[in-house]
Order: structure tokens, then C-alpha cells, then sequence
């Protein structure tokens, strides 16, 4: 059994997938209600296709962008049984490079707050800014972590009749920087039995809503206005709108 720290290695993308699936109908509306069938869309940090496939499946054309090869294999893999065959790219966001100028760029469910470093995420905003069009929407979805959850969890996930993943996380706060670490274990257990284990390191940040205005404005956008709505049952989504600054 491994002991080596991946990010979004095998156990974390089979735990994702079986917990995840696929973004519910109104996310999936939500999001489509910025887009048209005749324009390109962008879904960046896409991993295993949880928006990206149902949208695609609305007949919108939507590439994906993510730096985990593990994650977009499984997209791939997932695309390949549906018969889809969007274009995926495995790049950071940091050194965004595609050959397109995007309509639509959406970041969904809070992946945005993995870029924790703040230098980073106003370069990979940036970079967004350069691959869209002057009349685009960009659209984050963005949360605040809940600081009153216990600070270890275990959860489970099935894979099948004979195995399940369960997850063991520890979190640890700093409010002066903003950031919170969980330390995640994968464990892979076939009829009782632990076969495979994972750690990861999953750290996020989050913003005020100014702290997010200011570095949208430094990237070249303007905000338009933040919704909030619920999609999951872990709670509440706040989505921001932004457009180019012309």
C-alpha cells in the first residue's frame, strides 16, 4: 500500500465520481443560461466532466482544462462511452495556453479556491482575460469553508457491490491567511479487506466579496453581480459574473 502524497490521484478521482457524478439540472441550467449553441465555452479546471458532459449533452460545444492527468482520464474514458468527443487540454490555469478565444468560461463548484497562492490566481484570471472574447461571461463559483464542522470526517463512498473508498479528512484553519489544508486518506477496500491507500494534501482559500472585485478588476474584468443559489446539498453556491473590461 502507497503512502505517497498525490493530488487528485486514482482513489480521489474514483471517490469524486462516485459521489460527484454529474452536475444536477439546475447547475447544468444555471450555466447554460450564459451560453449560446453557436458560440465556444471554456469549462476551466473541468476534471472528470461533472459540467462539462451535461453540457455538451445540451448540444453547447464545451472544451475542458485541468492539470490532473488522472482527472482527464476519466473524463475521457467517460466521453468515450457517451460517444462525445470534446477537446481537453491538460494545463494549469497559471500557464493557459489553447488555441481558442472563448464566449463562455465557467469555473464551477469552488475549484477556483484550489489556486491558493494569490499571485497565481490573478495570473491564471489573466490568462483567462486573454482567451475571451471582449463581450464574454466568466462565471466562479466561489463559498466560504464552514469552520464549525468537526475537524475530522469519514465518509464513504461505493465503487461497486464488493468496494467502497472511505475518506478520512483532518482540517486545519488559518484565518490569517486564508487557507485551509485537509488532510485527506484514500483507502480502497474490497469485501472488508484495505487493498490500496491514498493521502492527499487538498488545500483551498477563499475571498470577501472586495478581495474578489479587486482581483477581478487587476485580471481585466468588471463584476456584474454575484447569485446565490443552491445546487447541492452541501450547501448554498455563490456565483460571480464578471465580463472584460473593454
Amino acid at each position: 500500500m502507497s503512502n505517497q502524497i498525490y493530488a487528485y490521484g486514482k482513489l480521489c478521482t474514483l471517490f469524486y465520481n462516485a459521489t460527484k457524478t454529474y452536475a444536477p439540472e439546475k447547475e447544468v441550467n444555471f450555466y447554460a443560461s450564459f451560453m449560446n449553441k453557436n458560440s465556444r465555452v471554456l469549462e476551466a479546471m473541468s476534471g472528470s466532466g461533472r459540467l462539462q458532459i451535461p453540457l455538451i449533452q445540451l448540444g453547447f460545444t464545451v472544451d475542458g482544462v485541468d492539470n490532473s492527468s488522472v482527472m482527464l482520464n476519466s473524463c475521457r474514458a467517460r466521453c468515450a462511452d457517451l460517444k462525445l468527443s470534446p477537446e481537453i487540454y491538460e494545463q494549469s490555469l497559471e500557464n493557459l495556453d489553447l488555441p481558442h478565444k472563448y464566449q463562455t468560461v465557467t469555473i464551477a463548484v469552488g475549484s477556483f479556491q484550489l489556486i491558493v497562492d494569490r499571485k497565481n490566481a490573478l495570473k491564471s484570471l489573466q490568462n483567462i482575460r486573454f482567451h475571451m472574447k471582449d463581450n464574454g461571461d466568466l462565471l466562479i463559483d466561489i463559498f466560504v469553508p464552514d469552520q464549525n464542522i468537526d475537524n475530522r470526517s469519514i465518509r464513504i463512498a461505493r465503487v461497486d457491490d464488493n468496494t467502497i473508498i472511505r475518506l478520512i479528512t483532518r482540517y486545519v484553519f488559518n484565518n490569517q491567511e486564508k487557507i485551509a489544508d485537509a488532510f485527506c486518506l484514500y483507502e480502497l477496500i474490497k469485501n472488508g479487506v484495505i487493498e490500496e491507500q491514498e493521502n492527499e494534501l487538498m488545500q483551498v482559500t477563499w475571498y470577501s466579496d472586495n478581495e474578489l472585485k479587486q482581483l477581478l478588476n487587476q485580471a481585466g474584468f468588471e463584476v456584474v453581480k454575484i447569485y446565490e443559489e443552491t445546487f447541492r446539498s452541501s450547501g448554498p453556491s455563490r456565483i460571480v459574473h464578471a465580463k472584460p473590461n473593454l
